[in-house]
Parts: structure tokens; sequence; C-alpha cells
């Protein structure tokens, strides 16, 4: 097994968050990033009502290069696979990217998580099967609600 990620937790205050797409995944994103004190900016011609009510800067608009010349976290979440691929390939060796649609063009992937006031817990299947990691998650946290956890 070669497994060459090496796990952290990110401080994203003041930092710079650019999100492509306006659709389920991005309205996802977003919402976890909601608390972290990063900057966050959607860009999309269209967006969800969730994310049209999130306190963050929506610009209504296709992608352009521009939109994350100044990012340190890029998410594309378009369904669009020639535009996922061309951020990839437009985003600087320094920035971090997430292709959502595939693990091949991202330099990071996103963990599941459970947060408590006490503990971060952090789920992956290095980007390998995040229905998988969805369901882990959802065991550990039925088990902690049992109190069997603790």
């Amino acid at each position: 097994m070669n497994n060459s990620g090496y796990p952290v937790s990110l401080q994203l205050t003041g930092k710079n968050i650019t999100i492509i797409g306006g659709g389920k995944i991005a309205t996802r994103k977003a919402q976890g990033l909601l608390n972290t004190g990063a900057n966050i900016t959607i860009v999309a011609p269209t967006c969800t009502p969730e994310l049209a009510q999130m306190p963050i800067t929506r610009i209504q608009s296709e992608y352009k290069p521009e939109h994350i010349q100044d990012a340190f976290l890029i998410f594309c979440c378009t369904n669009n696979q020639e535009t996922n691929e061309q951020i990839t390939k437009d985003a600087a060796p320094h920035q971090l990217i997430n292709d959502c649609s595939t693990k091949e063009r991202s330099n990071f992937y996103n963990m599941a998580t459970i947060q408590k006031p006490d503990y971060l817990l952090a789920i992956s299947t290095n980007g390998n099967d995040p229905t998988k990691t969805k369901a882990i998650r959802e065991k550990i946290e039925e088990s902690e609600t049992k109190g069997s956890l603790t």
C-alpha cells in the first residue's frame, strides 16, 4: 500500500478559498468552511438557494483564471470535466487544489470529520471511496451517540 498523504488540520483564518461551481457539492464544501474564518468566494453562473443565503462572496460568472489567482485553497465543483481540468491547469504549484470529480487532478482531498468541543476526528479512505468514508463516520457517530465510545 502506497499512501503518500499526510493528514493535517489547516488554519484558514484570513485565507482566500475559491469554490468553482454552485451545486450540491459546492454547497457542502462552503458549509464545511463557514466557521473557519476564511474568505470564501463562490464562482458560478447560478447557485443553490443555500449558497445564496451564506455570508460569502459570490461571483455570478463562468470560470476565468483570474478567479483563482489569490486563492490559497481551490475546490473544482463543476459538472464540466473540461472546466475542472482547466482550473487544475491554471492553478499555481503552491496552491492547494481539489477537483471534486477526480483525485488524480488534486493535490489534496478532504476527510470526513467529527468535530466536538474537545476533539476533531478525521476519517479517510485516501480519496478512494468517499461513500465508504461517510459510512465509517456515520458508524462512529452512532456508536458515540449510544455511549459505546466513552
